[in-house]
């Protein structure tokens, strides 16, 4: 939608009637208010100062969303944790290595650590819910 409101130009696939009503909706204080608080929100650093804005390809999807997706390429025994969610939707086409950002190589480093420090060493897995 954000590349239809740019260019100013109803596409054919959409009917007049919808184009006025969209037009009035992003002219809406409304809509401009929600806009640029997203804007602020996606520009916003989690991190330290000049880390950069906190990223994620998880869209709008819930984290739970996540968990049933992955659970359907699994075997019924194989359990999604939050550590698998996490990696799929903070590492580049999903590769669970590749991280999109510094601070999400950090945060995981740092899970990884934490584990490794508490539990039961380096095969205990990220997000394992005992039974």
């Amino acid at each position: 939608m954000h590349e239809l409101r740019a260019l100013g130009v109803r596409p054919g696939f959409v009917t007049s009637e919808a184009w006025n009503r969209y037009r009035e909706y992003w002219a809406s204080t409304n809509f401009k208010a929600r806009s640029e608080k997203a804007s602020h929100n996606r520009k916003s650093e989690k991190g330290d100062p000049g880390t950069g804005p906190s990223k994620h390809t998880r869209g709008t999807r819930s984290f739970r969303t996540y968990e049933d997706v992955l659970a359907l390429d699994r075997d019924e025994d194989d359990e999604v944790t939050p550590n698998d969610v996490f990696l799929h939707v903070h590492t580049k086409d999903h590769d669970g290595v590749t991280f999109i950002d510094n601070i999400s190589a950090r945060f995981h480093a740092e899970l990884v650590r934490r584990r490794e420090k508490h539990c039961d060493g380096p095969n205990y897995e990220i997000g394992h819910r005992p039974a």
